[in-house]
Order: C-alpha cells, then structure tokens, then sequence
C-alpha cells in the first residue's frame, strides 16, 4: 500500500511542484553541478539517471558533455513528462523510460556513468535497488548514489524553505512574498513525507559492507547539503582487480 501511496504522491504533489520549490534553491543548483562533476563524464557516455525527477540531471550533465547518451528512469509519469519538455531533455541523445530502481530492465554492464540522487530514500529494498545500479555499470565506470543518513526530519522542509533562492533579487517585500510562499510550497512537499515509515539509514561503515561486494572501489563518501543524505561516489572495479586497487 505504501509504494502505491508513494507513486500517487509523487505524481500529484512532489514532481508537480518540486520544479517551484527545491529545484530553484540556490544550494541544490550548486549541488546538481557537483554531482555531475563528480562523474567526469565526456564525449559519448552513457549515462544512466536513476529516478530522474522532473530532468535537473539533464541540464547539469549536458553543461558538463553535450554529447551524452543520456538514460533516464523514474516510476512517476509526472516526473518524466515534465523532464521530456526541459531543453535539455529534448531531441537525439536523451531517451526516457518508466521503470523501477529495484528492477532496472537493461542488460548488465550498459552504462559507462550513473548517477541516483534522493531515490533511495523512498524504495522499500535499497540494497537490491544498489545491486541493480551497480550490475549494470560497467566495470571501470563512475557512479554516484545517494543513501538515507537518518538525518532527515521535520527539519528538512523548514531548512529548505529558509535556503535562498537562485537569482533571488528584487525588493524586500518581494523577498519575503518570495518567502513566505517558499515555506507553504515547502509544507506542501515535505509534510507528507513525515508521515511515510522512515527509509533504513546507513553509516558509512554499512555502505561500505553495501557497496563493495557489488564491485565498488574508491569510495568516497559526502554529506549532501540539500537533503541531509550520505552521498557517495567511486568506481566499479574492472576484472581482476583487487578491493584495495
């Protein structure tokens, strides 16, 4: 029931505003170019966006790569029709597909780079949505995922309702309006997250324990300014090659 709950919300409250609250915070913008940095991506890449949203992944990717070959996926319907109409994710290069993390319907080792932020905060079963991830990168590819930290609470609404908003110039009775209509979107978005039961939250020794049985290495683990969640990054190790490489 909780899974149909989460994909009716996600369709009807979260994509639909998320593009007018969270996504035009000025630390989640800086945020998307850090990730996409952290995958060093190039030329012809493909890369997979697991749980794209509404497509900010795109725009930050293509600023990096124009070239891509760039996949995305999400279980909201909303969030992709919403992802095809930003530039971005216009045109040859960018394809889109309804799927879920845990079952990711590509053959292993597709991918060159893969990039999961803020998803696996909502699945049911992370470590299976990880080993899927993880199964079709590449050996010697790049990955970044986002893990629950446990950190997240009521907090987090308001925290991001207080953060400033990209090209937020105007008057002062502006910026409160801007405000004020910040914290009741916020309210709108969040709220109904703290009624969902609390996804697992990791530490960093338990990600490790996660992810290098998948074939991870190098490592390197990151708190996320915008959603208070573990972020990790490292590659997938090629054939033959040791943990410790």
């Amino acid at each position: 029931m909780w899974q149909h709950l989460t994909r009716t919300y996600f369709n009807t409250v979260y994509n639909p505003l998320y593009d007018l609250t969270t996504a035009r915070l000025s630390r989640y913008v800086a945020a998307q170019k850090g990730l996409a940095e952290s995958l060093s991506v190039e030329g012809r890449h493909r890369v997979l966006c697991v749980g794209l949203g509404t497509g900010n992944e795109l725009t930050s990717l293509r600023a990096q790569a124009p070239e891509l070959d760039i996949v995305g996926v999400d279980i909201s319907p909303a969030a992709l029709t919403r992802a095809r109409r930003k530039p971005a994710g216009e045109g040859k290069g960018t394809a889109f597909a309804l799927m879920d993390a845990q079952q990711l319907a590509f053959r292993g080792a597709s991918f060159d780079r893969l990039l999961c932020y803020h998803v696996t905060d909502f699945l049911p079963d992370p470590a299976t949505a990880a080993a899927e991830m993880m199964r079709v990168l590449r050996p010697g590819g790049r990955f970044v995922i986002s893990f629950p930290s446990g950190e997240e609470g009521f907090g987090l609404g308001v925290g991001l309702a207080r953060q400033g908003f990209a090209g937020g110039a105007g008057t002062k009775r502006g910026a409160r309006v801007r405000r004020a209509g910040a914290f009741i979107l916020a309210a709108l978005v969040y709220t109904p997250l703290l009624l969902r039961p609390r996804p697992r939250a990791y530490s960093p020794g338990e990600l490790d324990e996660l992810l290098l049985p998948l074939g991870a290495r190098k490592c390197r683990l990151e708190n996320d300014p915008v959603y208070r969640d573990h972020i990790v990054s490292g590659i997938k190790k090629q054939g033959g090659e040791s943990d410790a490489a």
